[in-house]
């Protein structure tokens, strides 16, 4: 066989593997081909997605965090050398009940709660001195979810005030072939949903904050790959089976240039 025979047989081969790949490759599986109206509506009602009762940031208590109902506190109130100590949970209609006491606190910090007590105890004690601690319930934490082409999808605590650059920090970033100018956010009902679109490419590259879209509890923000990352990860699939192709063929490449005399058989 000669040698161009052989390097026309390579080629075509190169070609053929390159064709099976690629068509596969090259497009992105977040990206459905089905117009709108090919979805089907669900067999039955789907429940509501849970949600949380307190953002990220909240989850530990603070000294502006406010007392809601189902929250304990813990009372100590002094005077002179003795001191009292109670343990209240803060019923549905905010109020609280430290000794024969009866004191509205929902909505206050655990610093207002002991100006409260202390104003309600005076009449009956004399220099009485109040500390509260606030100990928030077990609660479950607001979240939202990212998927795409980003480090680590998945679901994300949802701190207060999120925004997409947050949510994109919190899983380790996007990946080089992110489609920045079109990150789309799922929200709204799961028989209503609708699509907002942030645009971050052009955050970082004018300052244009307002294309950095606040989230809301539950969103689903979806990173979309550009057509380079799509051409790469085809790469990664074409490339073994393009060297399987070529590998007997090198001998015809590499024997002309190393021995230009040389005659393949």
């Amino acid at each position: 066989m000669s040698i161009r025979m052989q390097t026309s047989i390579g080629w075509s081969l190169l070609a053929l593997a390159v064709g099976l790949q690629i068509l596969p490759g090259c497009r992105n599986p977040g990206q459905s081909s089905l117009p709108p109206s090919a979805i089907s509506p669900a067999a039955q009602p789907l429940p509501p997605m849970p949600k949380g009762d307190v953002y990220a940031d909240e989850a530990v208590p603070t000294a502006e965090t406010p007392i809601e109902p189902g929250d304990i506190l813990d009372i100590v109130i002094r005077r002179g050398a003795g001191e009292e100590k109670f343990t209240s949970v803060v019923r549905e209609n905010g109020v609280i009940g430290a000794s024969f006491l009866e004191v509205m606190v929902s909505g206050l910090t655990a610093q207002q709660a002991e100006g409260r007590i202390q104003e309600q105890v005076i009449p009956y004690m004399r220099n009485p001195r109040v500390q509260v601690v606030l100990k928030k319930k077990s609660l479950k934490i607001k979240r939202v979810f990212v998927f795409g082409d980003v480090r680590k999808p998945g679901a994300v605590p949802m701190a207060r005030n999120m925004t997409v650059l947050q949510a994109l920090a919190a899983v380790e970033n996007y990946n080089e072939s992110a489609l920045l100018e079109e990150i789309r956010i799922v929200r709204g009902s799961l028989d209503r949903p609708y699509i907002v679109t942030a645009d971050l490419a052009r955050t970082f590259t004018y300052g244009d904050l307002s294309r950095n879209v606040g989230l809301e509890e539950n969103d689903v923000i979806f990173v979309p790959r550009e057509h380079l990352g799509d051409a790469s990860e085809a790469a990664k699939k074409i490339m073994p089976i393009v060297q399987m192709a070529i590998a007997p063929f090198y001998p015809a490449f590499l024997i002309p240039a190393f021995f230009p005399t040389a005659t393949i058989r």
